[in-house]
Order: structure tokens, then sequence, then C-alpha cells
């Protein structure tokens, strides 16, 4: 009998086993349809097989597509995916396969459709200007990898403005020339969109863009037209890791140290990177990582020679690194230090422009009662909730984690006192300021809450890249790779911000945040100015920072994850577990970390908690949760997984698995 293995997307950790009918041409990586329970569904064959089953299968209605929607290479990478992030296989194969894709031949060569959905500026050779040595060097070795045909994975190691776009650009068009494709992944969607004209203008191949906020037709046919190898440059964030290339040659991770490439709450939690670098050894081809900070992961594979370092320590213009200074922070009630407020005023009065990050948004970020202690805290997740300036001049309270939105109270609900205070800032309050005490400056501000709209990221860029305003006051986003060559001043206007978050990786996200910002500033003829605002200028990532030693920090901060079994050096698995009545989630969650424990603890891998999560209740659901180090992961990942899946748990608690987490909140 010809059995059919296939997975649906249903959130089950199972494939389903079907009898194929006679003259059915069934083939891994097809779409069928089939019953499945009382319904009919579209699912997708993993495997076919001869077989005896120990019990009747129910036939398969019918395959869907003339030849198979996904090949053996994507289809193996969704395999790889739902046993590496402990995902439902169905939900990897719906990663790979969107069900906006109702037909395959929508377009195709054979049909002649006319214009695929990808930009270009026309054929033009690469420019002269002649490369630092930095650049030269490292161009040449990755080229000869790509010219050999070889598989190669390199970390780019280049301090801000050394010109590793550049790098890129030449490595993409080498390999277009080829007649080979190539990824380029960037860690935003709010970058996309600003990046990926200047990039078409400087590439002149034709190039398509990807994220998930394009309409379905667009990516329909931008999918289609990758799988048909009609579009042979992909520009796009974290899901175009994903896309169905048949002759990859080369994929480029820009900032591969940012969180933003890790899928966080949505099934499958996959990390960019990784999907990646599987996805490059499969095709044979050449990976490239680059950053000024490089994620601890990145640099301790250099070391254990697992990658190879190709790094640019010199900066492309002659203008020496930005000046950096720590200010302590400003009294209460104030963003702006006297000091960093003149150096603002005087960039502006100099018709030089201003980067002002203030890593949170809104406009003040807790409103308390200042005679009993009341905190106005969401009641379905028990956070405080965040003031907003609704643009009329009003204020809103709103919950960050469940959107939730009220008024704000005139008095305390608690004591009837009506001394509300509102602590803390976030981007509006910054704003605010300025418009007080420099308001012969215009302002612009990037976060969240301003790139909800379509399009709002390349306004707000074209903008402040044209000279329409003096100052950007933004979240981590006015970090990342944008090149603005009239900075020549960059403020942070809180530096301590992350350092105490109970994460273990805090100090590693200040240094590359404060590092990456830092680079934004003197980037061309001017000489740059970077104000660190701190109370705590001798900490390793702060101090790191001002130095300028990327190398040296992650080295120490290395040897402090080792001794504490933090990855690199384990694997992380954080267990989370849900129920709205606390008592008997917290007895589940307990009952569960000591069954694990007794499993795999002498096996040297460790479970810490479980505790209630740093957001203990979110969206009316109380929260707890627990890690898992595993040692030595590629042997032992698989194995603690299945354990975790084995733990009997009762019907009302709800457990969320999620492999090398990078939000523990």
């Amino acid at each position: 009998m010809r059995i059919a293995e296939v997975a649906f997307p249903v959130p089950l950790h199972k494939a389903f086993h079907y009898q194929v009918p006679a003259g059915l041409d069934a083939r891994p990586g097809a779409r069928v349809r089939a019953p499945f329970g009382p319904r009919r569904l579209v699912g997708t064959i993993l495997s076919v097989f001869d077989g005896e089953p120990q019990r009747e299968l129910k036939l398969l209605d019918a395959v869907l597509d003339r030849e198979p929607a996904l090949s053996t290479e994507l289809l193996d990478c969704a395999v790889w995916m739902s046993r590496r992030y402990s995902a439902p296989i169905g939900e990897c194969v719906r990663a790979v396969l969107p069900a906006y894709l109702k037909s395959l031949e929508e377009f195709s060569p054979e049909r002649g459709e006319q214009t695929a959905p990808a930009k270009t500026a026309g054929p033009c050779p690469p420019p002269a200007w002649e490369l630092t040595a930095g650049q030269a060097q490292a161009l040449d070795t990755i080229s000869r990898a790509l010219a050999e045909r070889r598989h190669d994975s390199f970390l780019l190691y280049g301090v801000p403005a050394s010109g590793k776009t550049e790098v890129y650009l030449r490595l993409i068009r080498q390999v277009a020339a080829a007649g080979g494709q190539a990824l380029f992944l960037v860690p935003e969607i709010s970058l996309t969109g600003p990046f990926f004209g200047e990039f078409c203008a400087s590439l002149r191949v034709p190039v398509v863009l990807w994220h998930s906020r394009l309409g379905e037709r667009e990516r329909r046919l931008s999918w289609l037209a990758v799988r048909n190898g009609m579009i042979r440059v992909v520009v796009g964030a974290r899901s175009a890791a994903l896309l169905p290339f048949g002759d990859l040659r080369l994929a480029v991770l820009d900032e591969e140290q940012d969180e933003s490439f890790k899928q966080e709450g949505q099934s499958p939690q996959y990390h960019a990177r990784e999907v990646t670098l599987r996805r490059a050894a499969a095709f044979n081809a050449v990976t490239v990582l680059g950053s000024a900070t490089p994620s601890l992961e990145s640099w301790q594979a250099v070391k254990r020679g697992a990658m190879r370092l190709a790094a640019m320590p010199d900066r492309v213009s002659s203008v020496a690194r930005p000046v950096m200074t720590v200010l302590p922070l400003p009294p209460a009630g104030r963003c702006l230090s006297e000091e960093l407020l003149a150096k603002v005023r005087d960039r502006v009065a100099r018709r030089e422009q201003v980067i002002l990050l203030v890593n949170r948004r809104g406009f003040s970020t807790v409103l308390m009662c200042a005679k009993c202690g009341w905190v106005d805290r969401c009641p379905a997740c028990g956070v405080a909730k965040i003031r907003h300036e609704d643009g009329s001049g009003s204020f809103v309270l709103r919950c960050h984690h469940c959107t939730r939105q009220g008024p704000v109270p005139p008095s305390c609900p608690q004591c009837a006192n009506a001394g509300l205070r509102a602590i803390g800032m976030g981007t509006q309050k910054v704003v605010s300021e300025l418009k007080r005490l420099a308001a012969e400056a215009r302002v612009l501000r990037m976060d969240r809450d301003t790139l909800s709209q379509r399009e709002a990221d390349r306004r707000i860029y074209e903008r402040f890249l044209g000279g329409e305003a003096d100052i950007l006051v933004g979240t981590k986003l006015v970090a990342k790779s944008f090149h603005f060559p009239a900075v020549t001043l960059v403020g942070v206007v809180d530096a301590d911000t992350m350092l105490h978050m109970p994460d273990f990786r805090a100090s590693e996200r200040t240094m590359q945040l404060l590092a990456q910002v830092a680079g934004r500033s003197g980037r061309a003829d001017k000489a740059g100015e970077v104000v660190l605002q701190s109370l705590h200028p001798e900490h390793l990532a702060v101090r790191g920072a001002i130095v300028g030693d990327y190398a040296a920090f992650a080295d120490q901060e290395l040897v402090l994850r080792r001794e504490l079994g933090y990855p690199p050096f384990s694997a992380l698995v954080r267990l989370l577990w849900t129920g709205r009545d606390e008592s008997r989630l917290a007895r589940a969650a307990q009952e569960a970390a000591e069954a694990l424990r007794g499993q795999i603890g002498p096996s040297g891998h460790e479970v810490v908690g479980p505790a209630p999560a740093v957001l203990p209740k979110a969206r009316g659901m109380f929260r707890y949760h627990a890690l898992v180090k595993v040692s030595e992961p590629e042997a032992n990942l698989d194995m603690v997984i299945a354990r975790v899946r084995e733990t009997p748990l009762p019907s009302v608690v709800r457990l969320k698995v999620n492999v090398d987490p990078y939000d523990l909140f």
C-alpha cells in the first residue's frame, strides 16, 4: 500500500498517514486535500512510502499541484524547523508555503507574464572609487569562496561607517552576473523601505522587496517569481529567509546581532540567522553575517573555527571616530541635561543634524499617586500603563502588551488624592521638552507609533535626509543602518535603560545599542560627537562603548557566559506555562519542572525555576516560566525537547516552548 505522510496547518506536533489511491500522483512537497475529522483540509505531503498500516487509513481526496509546491530542500528546512524550534510541523510548512498561494501557475515563464514584481535602475558597472584595505581584503576573501561555489560562512566584522554595504553590493553583483540568486536580510521591516530604493539604485540589477507589510498579491507574485528563478536578488526582513530559492549562492544578514531576526510569539519561533545558515549549507552557498557589534553566538563561532572572520577595522571617511562624552542624568523631571541641550542647540545653529535616542515610546512610563503609592496598571496584564499624548494635547493611558487604552484619572481611585505623578520618559516627552527649550529646532520622531502607517518609515527617513528637520528623536530604530551625512551629534538620553533588565543579554544589548547609535554620528566630512547620559559610566557595557573596542568587550562577556552556562555555551529553552487559576498554574509548573529535572538533570542539563514570569499576567492569563540550559545542544536538544513534551499537564494549563529565546518577558 502506498502511504502518504501529510502535515496540516494545525497546532499539533505530528503528521498523519493516508492511503494514496491508485493513479494519484502523490509526491513529497505537493499539496493535497484530505478528510481531517469532520472537515476536508488542505495539507502538504512530507513523504510517501510503501507499507502495511496497523489500522485502516483514510484515502486522500486529491492532489492539488501538478508538480510539488515545495522543493526537497525547502521541505527539509520545514521539518528541521519543527524539530529545532519545537513547533508543529504543519505551522512550519505553512511558514514556507503560505495559504495565499492558490496556484503555482499564476506567474510563470510559460504563461508569458510581462513584468516581474521587482525594481531595477538599469545596467551599470560598479563604482570606480578605491576600497579601503579592509574592504578590499574582505571582498577578495569572500569573492573567492563564491567563485569556487563552495559552502562557507563569514563574519564581516566592520566598525561603523567602514563600508560594509559596498562589500555586500559587489558580492551580490558577482552572484547576479553569474546567474545565481542572492538574499539580503535586514532586521527591521521599518528599514526595508528607506533602504530599498538606495540599494536598488546602487545594485543595478532586478531586486524584489519582501516583508510582511506587502499586500497578498505582491507577496504571491514575488514568491512565485523567486521559485521560478525570475528574481535573482531579494531584500527583505526575517521571513525572506523562508522564500523558495532554487539556486541560492549568497545570503547576507546585515546587523546580524539584531534580536528582530528571532521570531517571538508566533509559531514557528525560528531565528533567521540559523535558518539561513542551514539553507546556505544545503545550496553549497556562502553566508555573510555583517555587524559592527556581532552577536556573542557568532563571535564564539569564529573563535571555535565554525565561521571565518573578515575584519574591516577602518572607517571609509578620513574623519576620526566620534568623540565620546559621558554626562550624569539630569535632575528629576528633565530629559536633557543643560550641557547636552547646549550641544544640541549649537548643532542646530550650525545647520547640522542631531539624533537623540530614547529607548521608550510614549510620554511617561508610570502614573502613580504621590500619597498612597497607587500605580495605574492594566487589569488584564498587571503592568503599569504608559502615558501617551494623543496628538491633540490630551493624554491617554495605554498598555503596551494588550493595547488596552483609557483616560487619565483626575485623582487617585484608591485615596482620592489629586496629586498624581507621571514618572519616567519616552520619545514624546523628549520631543515636548525640545519644543519648549529649543523652539528654533525642527523635530521629527521615529518609534513604533509614528511608523504604524504604511510608508511612514520612508517619509520620516526622506524628510530627515533631505534636511527638513534638525533633530530626529527615536527609539532603537534610529540606531540601525541609516546613513545621515549631516548628523554630527548623537545623544543617548538614558544609556542605562537596559542595563538592569532581568536578562542575561542585558550587557550585550546595551553595548550593541550604544555602539550602533554612536556610529550614526560623523559619517561624512564633519567630525562627530556622542553624548551618553548615564549613572553607570564604569559599567562594562558603557565603558566598552566609550572605548570603542567591541572585541575586548565580547571576550570579557564570553568568560561570564561560560561561567554561568548561558548561550553560546549552551542552548536555552524557555518554558512558559499559562492559565487562569494562578494557584493551580503554579502547582502544575512546579510539578512539570521537577519531573523534567529528574529526567534530564543527571545528564548535565539545568532547569532554572519555575517562577512567576517577568510579566506575570497578560491578557487575563497568569504566567509562570522556567529556563532549561542544554549542554552540548547539537547532541541533546532533541532529547530535552522530547522530554518537555512528554511531561503531562492539566487541561487548563497551556505550555509554550521557545528555543533560543530573545524575549524573556
